[in-house]
């Protein structure tokens, strides 16, 4: 066989490989890769690629055709192996057209492969792990004829030779040849193929003398490597790796990754393609004494403590308690790890050398999952759970794909020496009461165990949560396991129902029966019998406690939940009986409450606060905590906001749909908040004006002016009615008479005067819009915050005191046009020296919306596509993230078609473009004065046809006439309408259409028709 070494591959050995593809860690389903390390380096080097949507499918078969690629890719190196053809067909079902047609022929003509004896390759067919192990044998330069790899029982000496040179290392399970490879078990097989040694043959002839034939052959060697890739592959040796040959871009080099296990640092050219662990040797989940340790390295002889190394979670323990001490057979008094903790031995023979790693595994609980951006990548924020790492903040990110429910516990690793979270993963749990409890002397002995229903379940050594000493048989308890079987977190089912808020109660002193006003959290009030005297010594609940309840045949038992965090008080008696009125405890604080939709954090004061415990009582007896209190909402935190102006309640789930609140220093609110593992279920929220509660979840409303309509009473309101855009929907909206506008209200005439874009609106229990709030930045500065273009007068108002002033501010925005290449829009024209020009530029969303709005304040769904350039059309239009995600063009007219002459009837022109693109007219609906029943049928001579088009503000006029008689179906259907070329390039052109007939008819009368046409935009 020839030598593999060709000509064209001296040309490879200076490849660059500089495109990197995807690595495991890019792939949608890397979480089902089992060897990251192979994929991430064989798609880095693209030897081997994931699918277009995405994904990497490791658990594929591999094809023999695809098998042929990856050899080539490995040999030539993408570049040059995607160049290969096939001259002519390499096997009879292989055509020089096939995908793979120029692999095959390739590792054919290299002998690296052969055909089936029917003279077929079968490309589609799977492959076996001898048949690849083959051809990668064949890679690493071994003759194929000289070590028996063909014949029958090729594939036992295949074997031998692969799983010798360690082909399959940290291969899960035995090598199994027989069964077909996948995509990512080829590229481990291919990896470790780039760290083996290459070898060749120093004598290869063959001598025949009469009729002797003497064969002259070597066994394979090792080959020398003498040029400056050696240590490429790990460290110098003086011999050729396959990497070393052929991807002179490629190194790898011993280290450690952020756990401080030695790990393996792979890098194309100086880019860091990742740092991968090695295999250990010894695996714990639990305590292992030294002398097992010992045993299980199957030691002859001791490990002096100076050869020992001891990490727990990437670093030297630093409260000195978990050290080296000597691997000796009879130390049964030292030990390493703990139940729960993944204890990792690994052993440099070489070196003699032990390192041991311990990783904790934690227990913590998603606050928000964020998608990806075009500035960062996806992620989640973890809040620790009880226990937490020494480096770890109060709330760590955590970039991932996956997806979390907000509030899901979850199990997650941290490297103190990275100080950042390295896994993250759903924790499962068992529910049920709880039948036998071990408990132990020690805080978290290795064998106590809570049992569920008869199943025990020790716990780990990072365990949170109710306390054994705490917990009772017979009571129900959710408990949370880590990935190795252990409880890490157990918490009480105390929930036996869902929340609400104890506002007033009397007991039967006063009643037959004990009740209380509870507030629940669907929003609704109600007084219920309870099954015990809650304002009573004995079973006495604080009145502003937060409590679950169950309800039997209409009698409610309260059971508070652990801690209601309160800034308010409830006074009976003040008022009558079950009003329900909170009263803050801190008033006169200037934006002591703020909760805004955009941020997860609300502070619920910045002077005091108390709590309530789990018995229902005040945990602070004498006074109030003094100080800041902020807690952690998200997208499943309930809030229920009292509105006083409405007398109801409001209820909101999620931060995102919450509405903004911000007491001042005379308007005052006052909070009640369950916080469970560092999250806020559930807020009560009373607010003693409600001009301070801006509903975010109501958000953009666009008012037509022009559509206002005249004054309405009704039995409940006075409004006028507008044509609006309100969350994205088309409608009409009713707004109230002395509607109140930016803490402003407004007279009846100045209502009428509204017009453009606001931020958020109220409404009263009818329907009727109460109050609007502009937007916060109502300009463009060219920042990421919410901004607007926008087109309002200026209206006045009366504030709380009857001061007047300005409640709305003048805004003008004038001009619109587009660039389709780059998908932006030119907003606000301004004549540059008698050039046109616009103030801005700026990106349109994909997801944007767009509306028109014609001179009659009727509003219309519109697109990109229908932006053309406009100088005095009015816009408005939304701004987050410097993207326009919604814009309002309202047309001014900018050129008016002729206005219609008295004459016998008219009729409608409709615009519209041909298939051909050009200007198509139709016409309807005729009216001519004393003829009911005219037809275009009619008949008339001198007929004459003038066709006036207004486009874009530019008027063409073109007249046809006739001779003889013709009907004025003719007449309009043979009319020539004006050439022009419509400019498209820009998305639309404004066109409207005049269109005048006359003729003489009957008795010789001239009669004059005259059609007009709406403003049609074509695009």
């Amino acid at each position: 066989m020839k030598k593999f070494l060709s000509l064209v591959l001296a040309l490879v050995m200076t490849m660059s490989l500089v495109t990197v593809s995807a690595g495991a860690k890019d792939f949608t389903d890397s979480s089902k890769i089992q060897y990251a390390e192979a994929v991430d380096v064989m798609s880095a080097a693209k030897v081997i690629d994931g699918y277009t949507d995405g994904t990497f499918n490791p658990t594929a078969t591999l094809t023999r055709g695809a098998a042929a690629k990856i050899i080539c890719n490995l040999i030539l190196g993408p570049t040059t192996a995607s160049a290969l053809v096939a001259d002519a067909a390499p096997y009879k079902d292989v055509p020089t057209n096939h995908t793979f047609a120029g692999y095959i022929a390739y590792c054919q003509k290299e002998g690296i492969i052969s055909g089936y004896a029917d003279g077929t390759f079968r490309p589609a067919n799977s492959l076996t792990g001898y048949a690849f192990m083959k051809m990668l044998l064949g890679a690493l330069g071994y003759d194929s004829a000289k070590e028996g790899y063909t014949g029958p029982n090729w594939s036992i000496q295949v074997a031998k030779r692969a799983l010798n040179i360690g082909l399959d290392d940290d291969l899960v399970g035995d090598f199994n040849g027989v069964k077909a490879v996948n995509r990512e078990e080829a590229c481990l097989y291919s990896l470790n193929t780039l760290t083996a040694t290459m070898v060749e043959y120093e004598k290869n002839s063959t001598v025949t003398v009469g009729n002797i034939t003497i064969k002259d052959q070597s066994s394979a060697k090792d080959m020398v490597n003498t040029g400056k890739t050696d240590g490429k592959i790990f460290k110098a040796d003086g011999k050729m790796q396959f990497a070393e040959k052929y991807f002179d871009n490629l190194s790898v080099t011993k280290g450690s990754d952020d756990f401080a296990r030695p790990a393996n640092v792979w890098k194309l050219k100086a880019e860091k393609i990742g740092t991968y662990a090695d295999t250990a040797d010894l695996t714990y989940t639990k305590s292992v004494d030294v002398c097992d340790i010992y045993k299980d390295l199957g030691l002859g002889s001791k490990i002096e403590k100076k050869d020992v190394s001891v990490y727990v979670d990437g670093v030297v323990d630093p409260e000195n308690k978990i050290v080296p001490v000597a691997i000796t057979k009879d130390n049964d008094d030292d030990s390493y790890g703990a139940n729960g903790v993944l204890t990792e031995v690994f052993y440099d023979d070489d070196a003699d050398t032990v390192t041991i790693t311990e990783v904790n595994t934690y227990v913590g609980e998603i606050s928000k999952t964020v998608k990806a951006t075009s500035k960062k990548d996806a992620y989640v924020v973890v809040i620790p759970e009880g226990v937490k790492p020494t480096s770890m903040k109060n709330s760590e990110e955590f970039e991932t794909t996956a997806s979390f429910d907000d509030d899901a516990y979850v199990l997650y690793t941290y490297s103190e020496d990275a100080k950042e979270i390295k896994s993250v993963e759903v924790a499962k749990s068992v529910s049920g009461e709880a039948t036998r409890i071990e408990n132990k002397a020690k805080v978290w002995d290795a064998n106590k165990a809570i049992y569920i229903e008869d199943t025990a379940y020790k716990f780990s050594n990072k365990a949170d949560g109710v306390k054994l000493d705490d917990a009772s048989v017979g009571n129900e308890y959710d408990v949370y396991l880590d990935a190795y079987g252990y409880a890490i977190y157990v918490e009480e089912v105390e929930e036996i129902g869902n929340y609400a808020l104890l506002v007033d109660y009397q007991n039967k002193t006063n009643f037959n029966s004990n009740k209380a006003m509870l507030v629940f959290a669907d929003g609704t009030e109600k007084v219920v019998e309870t099954a015990k005297d809650y304002k009573g010594n004995s079973n006495k609940l604080e009145l502003g406690t937060i409590v679950t309840y169950k309800e039997d045949n209409g009698v409610y038992t309260l059971k508070p939940v652990a801690k209601t965090i309160a800034t308010g008080t409830f006074n009976t008696a003040n008022s009558g009986l079950y009003e329900g009125t909170s009263e803050p405890k801190n008033k006169g604080v200037n934006g002591d409450f703020n909760l805004t939709s955009d941020k997860a954090g609300v502070q619920m004061t910045e002077t005091k606060f108390y709590t309530i415990d789990k018995t229902g009582s005040k945990s602070v007896a004498a006074s109030d905590t003094t100080g800041t209190k902020n807690v952690q909402t998200n997208s499943k935190t309930i809030f229920v906001v009292y509105n006083i102006d409405d007398d109801d309640y409001t209820v909101y789930t999620g931060i995102k749909n919450a509405p903004k609140i911000a007491s001042t220093a005379t308007k005052n609110v006052s909070a009640y908040a369950y916080v469970k593992g560092g999250m806020t279920k559930v807020m009560f929220i009373y607010a003693d004006d409600s001009s301070i509660i801006s509903d975010s979840n109501k958000k953009m409303v666009f008012l037509a002016n022009e559509s206002v309509s005249n004054l309405i009473h009704t039995k409940n309101s006075d409004y006028y009615t507008f044509n609006a855009v309100i969350n994205g929907e088309i409608k009409e909206v009713m707004v109230d008479w002395n509607v109140e506008v930016n803490g402003k209200t407004l007279a009846s005439a100045d209502v009428k005067s509204l017009n453009g874009l606001f931020e958020s609106y109220s409404v009263d229990k009818y329907g009727v819009i109460t109050r609007l709030t502009s937007y916060s930045t109502d300009a463009y500065t060219g920042t990421d915050a919410k901004q607007v273009f926008n087109n309002t007068p200026k209206i006045e108002g009366v504030d709380s005191n009857n001061t007047t002033g300005t409640a709305v501010v003048a805004k003008s925005t004038i001009g619109i046009d587009k660039k389709s290449a780059d998908y932006t829009v030119l907003v606000s024209y301004f004549d540059n020296n008698n050039k046109d020009d616009f103030r801005y530029t700026i990106t349109v969303d994909d997801n944007a919306k767009f509306y028109a709005v014609d001179e009659d304040g009727n509003i219309t769904e519109s697109s990109y596509k229908a932006v053309t350039k406009d100088t005095n059309d009015k816009v408005y239009a939304v701004i987050e993230d410097y993207l326009v995600k919604a814009l309002v063009i309202e047309d001014v007219d900018d050129g008016k078609a002729p206005e219609v002459t008295e004459g016998n009837g008219t009729f409608d022109v409709t615009v519209s473009k041909g298939q051909t693109g050009a200007l198509e007219l139709s016409y309807s609906n005729y009216v001519v004065e004393g003829y009911p029943n005219f037809s275009t049928n009619w008949e008339g001579t001198k007929g004459k046809v003038t066709v006036t088009l207004v486009v874009d503000g530019e008027t063409f006029t073109q007249t046809t006439s006739y001779k003889g008689t013709q009907t004025v179906q003719y007449m309009l259907d043979n009319a020539k309408i004006p050439s022009i070329t419509l400019d498209l390039a820009s998305g639309g052109v404004k066109v409207k259409a005049t269109v005048t007939v006359t003729f003489d008819g009957m008795n010789n009368d001239t009669y004059k028709l005259v059609g007009t046409s709406g403003l049609s935009i074509l695009g």
